[in-house]
Order: structure tokens, then C-alpha cells, then sequence
């Protein structure tokens, strides 16, 4: 009787319609885009620019409403300019900041995945972002302006704010390639 061979692909990662070349580049991008690196520059851009309006003008409007006047509106208006700068400082800033902190996870993409370079990214961006809050002071009296709660307890809100922060895009992304 006839002797039956099963036919066994060649290539185990191609899907048959594309060139092995081609499919060791998809695989590339789709190793790259699976890191924290494709989620954390912009995510931490955006969220720094929002965090460098929302802080003085909630705090301000906070105090308008304890004091019960309006004295804070002048502020604001003045603050206008530099808010404006501040936004895309941070937007920039925010870039190169979490493309810091998803680098370790990137160096790891070829691995499976690994709780070290989610906690990377957390320890890193927490570090940057509260050591830059820590310094901002020390440029000016405008960052004193703008910097509402005491020093260890703003470091300690910075701190907190951005890990959890952090720690909500690398759990989302970690779910979503995972």
C-alpha cells in the first residue's frame, strides 16, 4: 500500500503568504510595538501637560472657593503665557521621559514577558518625574508659584501620583499583549 507523509511547513513563523524576510521584519515590529516603549512617551507627554494646567488652576480655584472671592481670576489670566510654555515643555519633556523608562522593556522584548521591566518602567518614570518636581524650584520663582503643597509632601503626591499612574498604562499594555 502507499505510504503517507505529512507535509510539514518549512518555516514555522511564516504564514505562507509572505517571504521569510518579510515575515522576520512583521515579527520585529510586532515585538516592538508589544513593548512599554510604544505606550510610554506618549502617555507620559500627555499626561504631564495636563498635570502642568491642572494643578495650578485647580489649586487656585480651590482657594477661590475657600476664600469665597474671585482674586484668583487675575492669576490665572497672568498664567496663561506660562501655562501655555509649560505645556509643551512637559509634552516634550514627557517624551523624553518615557522613552527612558519603556527602554528596559524594550531591551527585553525578545524574552517573554517579564514583571522586570514593568517595574523598570514604574521605578524609572517615578524617579525622573519627582526628581525633575523636586528640582523645578530651583529654576525660578515662577515653579515656586505654581508648586502648591509643601516640599516633601508635593514629592510624596508627585511620587504617588505618577507610580500609580505608570502603573495603570504598563498593566493595560501588559493585558493588552499579554
Amino acid at each position: 500500500m502507499g505510504r503517507r507523509v505529512a507535509a510539514v511547513p518549512e518555516d514555522l513563523t511564516s504564514s505562507g503568504d509572505t517571504a521569510p524576510d518579510e515575515d522576520a521584519t512583521i515579527s520585529e515590529v510586532a515585538a516592538t510595538r508589544a513593548t512599554l516603549l510604544s505606550v510610554l512617551p506618549l502617555t507620559t507627554a500627555w499626561a504631564g501637560s495636563i498635570a502642568v494646567v491642572a494643578v495650578p488652576v485647580l489649586w487656585t480655584l480651590v482657594g477661590m472657593v475657600v476664600e469665597q472671592s474671585l482674586t484668583g481670576l487675575p492669576f490665572l489670566v497672568m498664567m496663561i503665557p506660562v501655562l501655555a510654555f509649560g505645556v509643551v515643555g512637559a509634552f516634550v519633556f514627557g517624551l523624553v521621559a518615557g522613552a527612558i523608562a519603556g527602554l528596559p522593556d524594550w531591551f527585553l522584548r525578545r524574552r517573554p514577558p517579564t514583571v522586570i521591566g514593568a517595574v523598570t518602567a514604574v521605578v524609572v518614570l517615578t524617579a525622573i518625574v519627582t526628581g525633575t518636581f523636586a528640582a523645578a524650584p530651583l529654576l525660578g520663582p515662577v515653579f515656586s508659584a505654581l508648586l502648591p503643597l509643601p516640599d516633601w509632601v508635593g514629592l510624596a503626591v508627585v511620587a504617588a501620583a505618577t507610580a500609580t499612574g505608570t502603573i495603570v498604562v504598563v498593566s493595560r499594555q501588559r493585558r493588552r499583549t499579554g
